[in-house]
């Protein structure tokens, strides 16, 4: 039986995508491969039904740049996901957050002397006492994310060693591992992966993030720092989480961190979302999105996402 071809002007009435998009698609993501004659494209029945699946996903709020390199499988899953936040809801979750806790309560000289002194029992006791009676999303905007960005701020400017940051890190690990138990639901309908790829060392997002996932009533499985691809994805296939975190800055180790994002976002089981925060270069970002992952922009954008998986602030 002979296959049956569609010139491009036909397969835009199938698919419901205009011959422009259909074009831009192809040159910037490779869609599919159409044949060519002197006429032009000639698309066959699988690229049609490839066109139809892209399109309805697109629809549906995703971005082509991040699903364009799925099987027609995974496209088939995400159809049966749920859809991305609608913008009603967008508008609601950033009403609020932008209720940010009080005033931030800098880190007491204590702390950042103790952290000096490379003295984790004091910089620990002195913590316990000033996160006392917060709940975690206080605990993040109004402690953890002023030490974070004093410690990260120091660090640049040379005034502490990678020690002290690994330190700081370190207290932070401490706090969140205290508030699992603490805010831990009985059975959590969803759960959340926090690694972030190779030669990434900075856990400070990730541990944040996580902390705001507590609050927030998700189950976690925290990974921590520099874990290549594979053991990612091998902990997400087997812990289920509906979506895996990455903290990528990039500042060091980029080409390899790229190359883990790239293997995780195409061997991460199509159900399962894949986040990716930390990134400021434009080249960085403009590479991440490539990919499949959603860009977590700040810590607003992800409680915003967070809402969206059900999170209760």
């Amino acid at each position: 039986m002979k296959t049956l071809l569609y010139p491009i002007r036909a397969v835009s009435k199938l698919t419901g995508i205009s011959v422009d998009t259909l074009r831009a698609w192809e040159r910037r993501y490779q869609v599919v491969t159409p044949q060519r004659d002197r006429r032009g494209r000639l698309y066959t029945e699988a690229d049609v039904e490839r066109l139809r699946l892209l399109n309805a996903v697109v629809e549906r709020g995703h971005a082509i740049g991040r699903v364009a390199a799925l099987d027609d499988e995974e496209l088939r899953a995400l159809m049966a996901g749920p859809s991305p936040m609608p913008s009603s809801m967008i508008e609601s979750v950033e009403a609020m957050t932008k209720r940010w806790p009080e005033q931030p309560l800098h880190p007491p000289r204590s702390v950042i002397a103790a952290i000096e002194r490379l003295d984790y029992g004091e910089a620990e006791k002195e913590l316990a006492l000033l996160v006392a009676g917060l709940t975690p999303r206080e605990l993040v905007y109004r402690v953890a994310l002023p030490l974070m960005q004093e410690v990260g701020e120091a660090w640049h400017e040379g005034k502490l060693s990678v020690a002290q940051e690994h330190m700081t890190s370190a207290l932070l690990r401490n706090l969140l591992g205290s508030l699992i138990p603490l805010y831990r639901r009985t059975a959590p309908t969803s759960k959340l992966l926090f690694a972030t790829p190779s030669g990434e060392q900075h856990e400070f997002g990730i541990l944040l993030s996580a902390m705001l996932a507590v609050g927030g009533g998700f189950g976690i499985v925290y990974l921590g720092a520099n874990l290549p691809a594979e053991e990612i994805v091998t902990a997400a296939q087997k812990a289920a989480p509906q979506a895996v975190i990455l903290g990528f800055i990039g500042a060091n180790g980029a080409k390899a961190g790229l190359r883990d994002v790239r293997k995780i976002a195409r061997e991460l089981p199509a159900r399962i979302e894949l986040w990716i925060g930390g990134a400021k270069e434009e080249s960085l970002i403009n590479k991440i999105r490539q990919t499949r992952a959603l860009l977590i922009e700040d810590f607003q954008m992800l409680e915003q996402h967070l809402v969206r998986l059900g999170a209760r602030f």
